[in-house]
């Protein structure tokens, strides 16, 4: 065989691997680009814990409240999440502090949520937490309308402080309103924002309303209040749940509205997304 003939196959030979190697890289990176992308595109979300994360795909609030608004609702909900850090002796932070408002919020405004994708949350009652992170990642916050905030039940129930000398320290209720508020509002400002207060409670592992249990940081009115207060801050609207939606006047009403005092039945959650839906179509 002549050394043209050779000549001419090794070229032929590097050809194909460089064009092999080239259509791999082209793979990758149309990968890599398709992955940024966010394809999600909902109007409404609703960020919350239990409360609103009760019968997920079946009746939750969101479920009703989509079907009440008639927009696209994405239930951003974690049950067993507070608004703030939960402040530990230790100070470190355990797996399910990284889905607190505040960690969302940060996670939502830098469109990466691998810091939740990386928190292993692997009980039972948490079996949602990473496909629900992995729709949140894929999706674009600044085509959202609606950002509705439901917190405050667990910030209550765990003692978190309603407010230090720091105006925003994330551990404390009033300092996380605050900042999760800043953020929202400085990486998206076309955004409407809708706080949402928690409903009244009844704690029946120690024969007490929220009027007379306090966990260390309060009262649960005194958290509404805050909110109250957080909310004519910074210009935002608010509903409240906690004066008027649950009648409380005997111990035995808790059965009407909830399952165990605190989350709510079919009932209770019919009311909540009935009073948040009445209160969007007086409010366009």
């Amino acid at each position: 065989m002549s050394e043209d003939i050779l000549t001419e196959k090794k070229k032929r030979r590097w050809y194909w691997i460089w064009a092999l190697i080239l259509f791999a890289l082209l793979l990758l990176l149309g990968g890599i680009l398709w992955r940024g992308q966010k394809t999600h595109h909902p109007k409404y979300v609703i960020f919350g814990d239990s409360i609103q994360a009760t019968a997920r795909g079946e009746d939750s609030v969101a479920d009703r409240l989509q079907v009440l608004c008639g927009k696209e609702f994405l239930n951003a909900s974690f049950g067993g999440t507070a608004l703030a850090k939960i402040p530990r002796e230790s100070g470190s932070m355990e797996p399910g502090d990284y889905y607190s408002m505040v960690s969302l919020v940060n996670s939502a405004c830098a469109r990466d949520f691998s810091v939740q994708q990386q928190a292993k949350m692997e009980s039972s009652p948490t079996s949602y937490f990473a496909p629900l992170i992995e729709e949140l990642d894929q999706t674009s916050f600044a085509k959202t309308e609606l950002m509705i905030i439901a917190h405050g039940m667990n910030d209550y129930l765990s003692g978190v402080p309603l407010s230090s000398d720091d105006p925003m320290d994330e551990n404390t209720f009033e300092g996380a309103l605050r900042y999760v508020l800043s953020a929202w509002k400085k990486h998206y400002p076309h955004s409407r924002i809708l706080l949402v207060s928690p409903t009244y409670a009844w704690y029946l592992f120690s024969g007490k309303t929220c009027e007379e249990q306090d966990f260390g940081g309060g009262f649960l009115e005194q958290y509404v209040e805050s909110e109250r207060k957080i909310a004519k801050e910074y210009d935002v609207e608010m509903i409240d749940l906690y004066q008027d939606l649950y009648r409380h006047e005997t111990w035995e009403d808790w059965e009407e509205f909830t399952v165990d005092g605190v989350h709510p039945n079919e009932n209770g959650r019919r009311m909540i997304a009935e009073r948040i839906a009445a209160y969007l179509e007086e409010n366009p």
